[in-house]
């Protein structure tokens, strides 16, 4: 994460922080103070320093492709020294509550119900979990270890995860994950909790997206009618999404805050 400027005064690389939505985005601008746009091609990003470290943060849009291409344009944009996925995620397990957040040492690409090999993450500098936790502990929040688990969109049991401890289902760390190995940067994945088996999504949305994560709107309607209660249920989805993301933006300025990257 270090590279000489020509003086040989040794400099931090920035940080390339990579989030789904505008709402995971938000959450975090307002914690960091003063930013400034930067241009990626067809993509916004936007700078900022977190203690003197220079972060550069896209939002990408749900999926495996789109975080990919957001990641390229990211990483060659700004040569990160350290990328870090964020944002809100699925619990698999009834163990993790709303706002629970998970730092994932691992992730696994679920693609067509097929599993991927386990595949590590970077390790989180000593600290940030205590950091983290302390950050959390006055929203009644948890921290946890776990696995990102990326997807198309569908759910998945746990008793197909092989016994994984606080497995958490999202639709982006792979994709960006693709680029961090081609690249050879460090990748971390941070994710708070919008939905699990206690609160779940009323809808699958592996049944109303297609293959790229864009939502087919036929299909959402058909559901719609199908069950009316979806309705209801999505501004709870609604209300939970915007504290998780509040959650996860709160922990990773508490981390980069406390720890050395």
């Amino acid at each position: 994460m270090i590279k000489k400027s020509g003086m040989d005064k040794e400099e931090k690389a920035p940080i390339g922080l990579i989030a789904a939505m505008p709402g995971e985005r938000d959450a975090l601008l307002r914690l960091v103070g003063p930013w400034q746009q930067v241009a990626l091609e067809s993509l916004r990003g936007y700078s900022f320093k977190i203690s003197e470290q220079e972060c550069v943060l896209v939002t990408s849009g749900m999926g495996i492709r789109r975080a990919h291409d957001a990641t390229r344009r990211l990483v060659d944009r700004i040569s990160p020294g350290l990328l870090i996925s964020f944002g809100i995620a699925g619990a698999v397990e009834a163990d993790l509550e709303i706002g629970d957040v998970v730092l994932s040492n691992a992730f696994i690409e679920l693609n067509q119900g097929v599993t991927g090999p386990v595949m590590p993450l970077a390790a989180w500098p000593d600290g940030a979990q205590g950091a983290a936790e302390k950050a959390l502990a006055s929203r009644r929040a948890h921290l946890f270890t776990g696995t990102a688990i990326t997807t198309g969109g569908s759910q998945v049991s746990a008793d197909r995860l092989g016994g994984l401890a606080h497995p958490v289902l999202e639709m982006e760390t792979a994709g960006i994950a693709r680029v961090a190995l081609d690249r050879g940067i460090p990748l971390l994945s941070l994710r708070a909790i919008s939905d699990g088996p206690r609160a779940p999504i009323p809808i699958d949305l592996g049944e109303v997206m297609d293959e790229n994560a864009n939502l087919i709107a036929g299909k959402l309607l058909k559901a719609i009618l199908h069950n009316p209660r979806i309705l209801v249920q999505s501004r709870r989805m609604l209300r939970n999404s915007r504290l998780a993301a509040d959650n996860a933006a709160i922990a990773l300025v508490a981390v980069m805050s406390s720890t050395n990257f």
